[in-house]
């Protein structure tokens, strides 16, 4: 794969609407996309993670499945963008509330520009 291409992480839970952030994404951006589960992410090792540009990663209303993975995440320095449908985590996640969410359904426009905005520049 070209390494100049940005690889994005689409970790969601809901197949169609990572289908929808993968169509958004790709409409407006050249680069490549994975689509998994959030708990696919912990067959990841490190040298797999130094290739991800970005992770959009679904966050539910209970946190306590999800913060290991955000924090492994953090610690290998992949960027990060959370979406969620949860009224309590639109203004931000508790203790990595720097993250910003983009909410479910999705707007296309403001989705790209966070998705451009969080891009890891190589």
């Amino acid at each position: 794969m070209e390494p100049s291409i940005p690889h994005i992480l689409i970790a969601e839970r809901e197949f169609l609407i990572a289908l929808d952030a993968e169509y958004l994404i790709k409409s407006a951006l050249d680069c490549r996309i994975t689509l998994l589960r959030p708990e696919q992410i912990d067959l990841w090792d490190t040298a797999a993670l130094a290739d991800v540009d970005l992770c959009l990663i679904d966050v539910p209303l209970g946190l306590s499945e999800v913060m290991p993975r955000i924090r492994r995440l953090i610690a290998e320095r992949v960027p990060l963008l959370f979406s969620t449908v949860s009224e309590a985590h639109r203004d931000g996640v508790e203790g990595v509330e720097i993250i910003p969410v983009v909410t479910k359904p999705y707007e296309g426009e403001t989705l790209v520009d966070l998705v451009r905005q969080r891009l890891r520049r190589r």
